[in-house]
């Protein structure tokens, strides 16, 4: 992994520390990347966001919901051995991926 990668991946575990201190097990992409846009100097994009979480194997997909009545969807990601199952979210649908 290059040196910039490799700054990126710390970015995104200070992020996923940040809301284990507040007790949220499981991070929505998006609040990942709110979070690392507010406190990073200069911010990620969601694509470059989703290909870091995917390719990098500390980073575990737990599940996808989306909202009733629309198309919008979010997908929950913890770190390593942080794996339990989620909560059921009121107003969003667990989708069932192929």
């Amino acid at each position: 992994m290059s040196k910039g990668n490799t700054r990126l991946v710390s970015k995104i575990e200070r992020a996923f520390i940040a809301y284990s201190e507040q007790n949220v097990k499981h991070v929505s992409f998006t609040q990942l990347r709110d979070w690392l846009n507010s406190n990073t100097k200069d911010g990620i994009s969601s694509p470059r966001l989703g290909s870091m979480l995917r390719r990098t194997p500390k980073f575990v997909k737990i599940e996808t919901y989306r909202r009733v009545g629309t198309n919008t969807t979010e997908t929950l990601w913890a770190l390593e051995g942080n794996e339990s199952e989620p909560e059921d979210m009121a107003g969003w649908v667990r989708l069932e991926l192929p």
